[in-house]
């Protein structure tokens, strides 16, 4: 053969052998039975997502971003709403109006999201709302129901009410009858409300209803027989009174300047009602404010049970309590008067017939001693709470200013010393009672 032919021979063996006996190995890479690739395929492009294609006014969003290779990038991605960065990925809506949402992830931007938002969207009815006036009653009060779409329309009168045994309520009104709790739900047209439930309880405890009379007096006061006159006729009217006379600067001074202080005295005679009501001068006239305080009940009752072995005095106290005054602070005043004390009494009014000396003139109630803090001592809160009953004994001597031990009394009273709860202001007395030694009390009930 021609060397010259040999040499173009062997070129295209060459040839042939780099083209088609390398292809199992390319240059830089193992061949295809090589399975150690692990790369993931690059990220080029993200989508978003949301939970709620026909979102309304007051529905929440949540957005979902999800990579080209499969992977969930929705914690690692930022949110936009119309171009202005949110904090998380869910998101509120709370007006009307045009929403652009994307979402932003390694530098890639996702496709958009758009919503509008109108009122139309709020007022689809999808479920309604059961709820009472109150959770709780006492028996023979009245439950009143209301049924309220999602829409904020009011269903009551188109909808059922159904108690928790079945039955069905007339209108939206249901009058309580025993103890226990009951259910109660709603429907209209095929939506069913949530479950209320009201508890019913016994009545209440309630109480008589006595007036405090705290008369500031003296014997050298010459219009303080107007006052005592007052007294007499108020006592000629009701039973509910209770009066305590507080004597200054005589015979029978007793120091009140805590309570002084406290109404802001500023001249004698003065007559306090349930401590803190000034009554209206003059006095004899006006003994209708005093008995107006008696009428209807009380929250809570006292009642006492005075003892005296020689020269000791037992004084037993209970006082219950009709409703929960555990918000209040309650404080307990208890007061050892004298009856029968005889002094000429100085007189400018027209009263007891006008005399400018009444010779001899009887003093009752007379303030001797307060066993307790003069604005109270404090009942604990904890015994204040509905049907309780808070029991106090107090063991002293007789007052050593005492004329005759067999003419004393105890008054006892609460007083609302922060204004809190029910009723009334600070320092004004809730209730009164008063009790002679070796008298048995109950409470009174009503």
């Amino acid at each position: 053969m021609n060397p010259k032919s040999n040499y173009f021979l062997n070129l295209f063996l060459a040839f042939l052998l780099l083209t088609f006996g390398c292809d199992n190995e390319p240059i830089g890479g193992a061949g295809p039975n090589n399975n150690d690739d692990t790369t993931d395929p690059v990220v080029t492009s993200i989508t978003i997502a949301a939970s709620s294609e026909e979102p309304s006014i007051n529905d929440t969003i949540d957005f979902n971003v999800v990579a080209n290779n499969g992977n969930n990038v929705t914690l690692s991605s930022d949110f936009y709403l119309n171009g202005t960065l949110l904090t998380s990925n869910s998101y509120l809506f709370l007006t009307e109006g045009d929403y652009l949402f994307t979402a932003v992830y390694d530098g890639l931007t996702s496709n958009e999201l758009s919503f509008t938002i109108t009122e139309n969207n709020s007022n689809e009815l999808i479920s309604i709302t059961l709820s009472s006036n109150l959770s709780s009653y006492y028996i023979n009060e009245v439950a009143t129901f209301i049924v309220v779409g999602n829409d904020g329309i009011d269903y009551t009168d188109q909808a059922s009410i159904t108690m928790g045994d079945g039955s069905v309520l007339t209108d939206n009104t249901y009058t309580t009858t025993t103890e226990g709790s009951f259910t109660f739900t709603a429907n209209y047209d095929s939506f069913v409300s949530n479950q209320v439930q009201i508890d019913v309880l016994a009545p209440p405890a309630s109480f008589q209803k006595n007036v405090l009379i705290e008369d500031y007096t003296g014997t050298w006061c010459g219009y303080c027989p107007r006052v005592s006159y007052g007294i007499e006729l108020v006592k000629a009217e009701t039973d509910k009174a209770v009066v305590v006379a507080i004597h200054r600067q005589d015979e029978y001074n007793f120091n009140a300047q805590a309570l002084e202080s406290l109404i802001g005295l500023t001249g004698y005679p003065t007559a306090m009602l349930n401590r803190t009501i000034s009554w209206g001068y003059p006095e004899p006239n006006n003994i209708g404010q005093v008995i107006n305080l008696t009428n209807g009940a009380a929250d809570l009752g006292l009642s006492i049970n005075p003892t005296t072995d020689g020269n000791t005095m037992d004084i037993a106290i209970e006082v219950k309590f009709g409703i929960d005054y555990s918000l209040a602070e309650l404080a307990l005043v208890v007061y050892v008067l004298e009856d029968d004390l005889f002094s000429n009494q100085e007189n400018y009014t027209s009263y007891y017939g006008g005399a400018a000396v009444l010779t001899n003139f009887e003093h009752d109630h007379v303030l001797r001693a307060s066993l307790t803090d003069l604005l109270g001592d404090p009942i604990p809160q904890s015994s204040t709470t509905a049907d309780n009953i808070f029991t106090q004994t107090i063991t002293t001597n007789v007052p050593s200013n005492v004329s005759n031990s067999d003419n004393l009394s105890v008054v006892a009273f609460v007083v609302n010393a922060s204004g809190n709860g029910t009723p009334g202001s600070s320092n004004q007395a809730i209730n009164v009672r008063s009790a002679h030694f070796g008298d048995t009390q109950t409470l009174q009930e009503l």
